[in-house]
């Protein structure tokens, strides 16, 4: 896009817009409909996904624990999980692996 400008996302017309805490609470209990969640700077994320509900739930997670490791208020020095308990994507664990100092 030239000259600077932006384009922002808006939800469709009938569909809920939420935060991101109210959007993981509904998420995790099931009380679910036609969502978008306000991830800020005019980002939505939706349920659009080939995973749908579930997707964006784990989605949710992610950017949340990403803005607690950004901003400092992630503890993750007493995390320790016994070899091969977790199995998580290699990218998920380059991260894990950065935020611990076991790089």
């Amino acid at each position: 896009m030239g000259g600077g400008t932006l384009m922002r996302a808006k939800p469709a017309s009938g569909t809920r817009l939420l935060g991101l805490e109210e959007a993981i609470r509904l998420l995790e209990t099931g009380e679910i409909e036609d969502i978008a969640v306000d991830l800020g700077d005019g980002r939505l994320a939706r349920a659009d996904g080939p995973r749908g509900v579930e997707g964006l739930l784990q989605r949710l997670r992610g950017h949340k624990m990403m803005l607690a490791l950004a901003s400092g208020a992630a503890d993750l020095s007493r995390f320790s999980a016994a070899p091969r308990s977790l199995v998580v994507a290699p990218a998920v664990q380059e991260i894990l692996d950065v935020t611990t100092g076991r790089r």
